[in-house]
């Protein structure tokens, strides 16, 4: 390279353009042959199916820790809550007084709601409040499955000690019908000690959701990773090009909604629970 004096001094090359850049580059530069780009494109191509499988691969590690904290919170949570069994000296009624304990249940316009937080001592406590007053009590579910009604209905029957008479599907959700009994006896701690507060019903009721949902994430992540390695050792035609553009665009989603997910109740979880614990066993002593 020819060096160019200056007035400052000498030895300094000058800095060019990129129009010179260019013209040095087609008088002297090397040409890329059809093959060599060829290569160099599925190469590039390789590359970028290894960079998309290794980013899946850590989302999935990322996702399966997530799930596995869930499962430690559940069972954390779950350990405390001991349900009782069912009681074989339960009191009966006849066809004909479940008949007329159905129809006027459903036309009781006083109801407890049973929301995302399932059965905890509460909802006990309330049932026991409405029996002292009238002989049934209603609930609404918003469970959407009938198996977990069932479950839900006859966890309810155990704890409060009342009869059910009728699970019936009403516009709100499910309708369960209780009976008292005609030897109803009212207990002396109407919030059973043996279920879960209100605060750690909820987050039960938030670990299972993302439990659940994790393990679909992880379900799909895992399609996903099966899919880009069977396209690795492919032939990189415009199909693949597509699919990876779509995981890419799924993995950008992904990371957009992990952006905005708060962690900050599975950082504090300990220091919750604790407190949680106290709030507890204040409101059980009230």
């Amino acid at each position: 390279m020819d060096v160019v004096p200056s007035g400052d001094g000498e030895g300094q090359a000058p800095a060019g353009t990129l129009a010179e850049f260019y013209e040095a580059q087609a008088r002297w530069g090397r040409e890329v042959s059809s093959e060599e780009r060829e290569k160099m494109i599925k190469e590039a191509a390789m590359a970028k199916h290894a960079r998309i499988v290794k980013r899946i691969e850590h989302k999935m590690d990322v996702a399966q820790a997530k799930k596995l904290r869930a499962e430690k919170l559940l069972s954390k949570i779950e350990a405390s809550m001991i349900p009782a069994g069912p009681d074989y000296d339960q009191e009966t009624i006849t066809d004909e007084e479940r008949v007329m304990f159905r129809r006027v249940g459903l036309r009781m316009k006083a109801y407890l709601p049973l929301g995302i937080r399932g059965v905890f001592d509460g909802v006990i406590e309330n049932m026991h409040l409405h029996w002292k007053h009238r002989e049934l009590v209603k609930l609404i579910s918003k469970q959407k499955t009938l198996a977990f009604v069932e479950d839900t209905a006859r966890l309810l029957e155990f704890e409060s000690g009342g009869i059910l008479v009728a699970i019936e599907r009403v516009p709100k959700g499910y309708a369960l019908i209780y009976y008292r009994g005609k030897n109803y006896r009212r207990p002396i701690s109407i919030r059973p000690r043996n279920l879960l507060t209100k605060a750690k019903a909820l987050k039960r009721s938030v670990a299972m959701q993302r439990h659940e949902a994790l393990s679909q994430h992880i379900s799909d992540l895992e399609g996903a990773i099966e899919q880009m390695k069977n396209q690795i050792d492919a032939s990189h035609d415009g199909k693949n090009d597509n699919m990876v553009r779509q995981n890419e665009e799924y993995i950008d989603s992904e990371d957009e909604d992990e952006d905005d997910e708060a962690e900050s109740d599975w950082e504090d979880e300990d220091e919750d629970d604790d407190s949680e614990d106290d709030e507890g066993m204040n409101s059980g002593g009230r």
